[in-house]
């Protein structure tokens, strides 16, 4: 990649300057105050200045946004596209930290009434913490494939 910059980048970079200025304006609605809608004179006046000063501060942004984007995406690092297919372990986690979390929750509202027998309460307890010792084992799966040594 050339580290050159052509007649079609300034075009671009202009084009995005020019996109972040109107969408900073419009956002703003041109540096028109509806608070101060009244006609006094000290109002109109702090009205005309705030848009000339919302104007301004547009220039501003534009500049500086529309050249942040221009070169982050004109001299981003391109990576060579490997064609390896991986398993996606973030939905296979979800679903099953889903599963938990309902059992978690289901087991452990005998705990909520004291009239419950002490043999349910240790069975579900037994039950969570296997439910717990799970998400644990997930957990240290994910960790060692998303983060290899």
């Amino acid at each position: 990649m050339s580290q050159r910059l052509s007649k079609k980048d300034y075009a671009l970079w202009i084009i995005s300057v020019i996109a972040m200025f109107f969408i900073f304006e419009a956002l703003g609605n041109f540096g028109n105050l509806t608070a101060l809608s009244s006609a006094s004179p000290i109002s109109l006046a702090e009205k005309s200045l705030f848009k000339i000063t919302y104007i301004a501060a547009g220039g501003v942004f534009a500049i500086f946004m529309g050249s942040l984007i221009f070169l982050s995406l004109r001299f981003r690092e391109r990576s060579e596209v490997s064609v390896q297919r991986k398993i996606d372990y973030s939905a296979i986690s979800l679903a099953t930290l889903i599963v938990t979390g309902i059992i978690l929750v289901w087991f452990s509202l005998p705990y909520l009434s004291p009239n419950i027998p002490l043999v349910l309460q240790f069975n579900s307890g037994i039950l969570i913490s296997m439910a717990m010792f799970l998400l644990f084992a997930l957990t240290i799966v994910l960790y060692k494939e998303y983060y290899k040594d």
